[in-house]
């Protein structure tokens, strides 16, 4: 996401539920808090059909990147979501990511024995709402 706090565009910003705010890691030595957060998440489940939803606020002004130049934008195009996800096979939980240039449909797989547990049908995604 763009941090308007340290000025710079495309940065890594990691949001946690239940965080009242997010982090921006700016370098690899240095992190500072976003004015972002999780605001709902819900899990919707039919038949074969899970589906997850986070609403993130997120607080954005328009401005240069400090460093380079660019304009923000308020709007991500790169999302990483990382999950916990639960093998039926091995009866063992296990942690996994998925992220928006996987090409799609993508399947998960159990690391201890190596089972499709699920199934990555769409891209992550964030939408605007104004």
């Amino acid at each position: 996401m763009d941090c308007f706090i340290c000025e710079r565009v495309g940065r890594t910003t990691a949001l946690k539920l239940g965080d009242e705010r997010a982090v921006c890691i700016s370098r690899r030595d240095y992190k500072h808090f976003a004015a972002a957060r999780i605001s709902a998440f819900d899990v919707t489940s039919q038949d074969a059909l899970l589906v997850l939803r986070a609403v993130i606020d997120f607080w954005w002004v328009p401005f240069q990147d400090a460093k380079r130049g660019g304009n923000a934008t308020p709007l991500s195009r790169w999302v990483r979501l990382h999950y916990g996800c639960y093998c039926p096979h091995q009866e063992a939980s296990g942690k996994g990511s998925i992220q928006t240039n996987v090409r799609r449909p993508w399947s998960p797989r159990c690391g201890e024995c190596t089972k499709e547990i699920a199934v990555d049908a769409e891209v992550p995604s964030i939408r605007l709402l104004v």
